[in-house]
């Protein structure tokens, strides 16, 4: 099967998206629309840059403020060569964020995220492989030795990076706002709006906890609430583009600009049970021969959102893949716990 490029992939998650806008076809008000997973690239040489989480256009409700604290374990596995570049990763990358949101006028939402990243050698890599064998899914990637550090890139022979000790600290903090243009209401379930943020250069670009940099994001998020089966989808689909800035890591070949996009559904076979699955893609950051670090990043997630009786929380829990592009961590697990809009 012939594979897409991004270029299509991103028009076709722009299609999605716009399609929401227009599509007559909705079954209810819904606060939960598009709800997906709160996940961005975790490719150690990514994750550094101001991608936002993917998010739904939903905002919080007028005068609240929504919550989320979110773990992420991202285990990586990955090398290439070429005449002129190395690189090779391994190891896995820790990241708890506190994030926080509040409505603060009829039609404006802040919001800011505080992450904490830790890359260690790691526990997984053999669980992993068991696993992959499970579902017939490479390990190509997992021929090396199991469960060490090591993160490096050389260019003409010469070490542009390379960190091999565990490291800890505060991340890069990220500031979002969003502006509702289209509300859900009771004569239709389509939300739309425009988010943007802002990531400040507070992690420590030495040790890949974040760039070193300012970045801008700004992106068109569109939710609707339709019935399968007799029970609620919620679907989401988004676009926009990332603009770096002069980073401290890599900048001889550092990009200034990306483009992302993607799309979530979560399907409610019961009243607060959620199967959610979605993708996230997101153009190259690196001008590199390498589709480890100057490819595509597209992320592949399927878990479940479960919200319990009398709580204002939800919990969710998704497995994240690698999904036909190899700047992708190979594997990750996301947890998750959220203010919950069904209250």
């Amino acid at each position: 099967m012939k594979r897409l490029s991004l270029q299509s992939r991103v028009l076709v998650c722009e299609m999605l998206t716009i399609s929401l806008l227009f599509c007559p076809i909705t079954a209810q008000s819904g606060d939960d629309a598009g709800d997906g997973f709160a996940l961005r690239s975790q490719n150690p040489f990514l994750h550094i840059f101001g991608l936002p989480p993917l998010q739904s256009a939903v905002l919080t409700r007028p005068g609240e403020t929504d919550f989320g604290l979110t773990l992420d374990i991202a285990n990586h596995a990955d090398a290439g060569t070429n005449a002129r570049e190395t690189f090779a990763i391994d190891g896995e990358t820790y990241f708890v964020t506190l994030s926080w949101r509040h409505r603060i006028s009829n039609r404006l939402e802040l919001g800011v995220e505080l992450p904490f990243v830790a890359h260690e050698e790691g526990v997984l890599d053999n669980a992993i492989s068991n696993w992959h064998d499970i579902f017939g899914m490479s390990n190509s990637k997992r021929a090396g030795p199991s469960n060490q550090l090591g993160f490096r890139y050389a260019r003409d022979g010469i070490v542009q990076y390379e960190l091999n000790s565990p490291s800890a600290g505060i991340g890069d903090i990220q500031l979002s706002a969003a502006l509702s243009v289209k509300e859900a209401s009771n004569a239709g379930s389509t939300s739309v709006s425009l988010r943007s943020s802002i990531k400040l250069p507070s992690g420590d670009a030495e040790h890949l906890h974040g760039s070193g940099a300012t970045d801008f994001s700004l992106g068109v998020y569109a939710s609707d609430t339709y019935t399968l089966f007799g029970h609620g989808l919620d679907v989401s689909g988004f676009f926009g583009g990332l603009f770096l800035g002069n980073g401290k890591v890599l900048t001889d070949i550092q990009r200034n600009a990306v483009p992302f996009a993607g799309v979530a559904a979560s399907w409610r076979p019961k009243e607060r049970l959620g199967l959610v699955f979605q993708l996230y893609a997101q153009g190259a950051y690196f001008d590199s021969d390498l589709e480890e670090l100057g490819g595509e990043s597209i992320q592949l997630a399927a878990g479940l959102n479960y919200q319990p009786r009398r709580r204002s929380v939800s919990l969710k829990f998704a497995v994240v893949e690698d999904f036909s592009a190899n700047a992708t961590t190979d594997f990750g697990l996301h947890f998750a716990i959220e203010s919950s809009r069904d209250r």
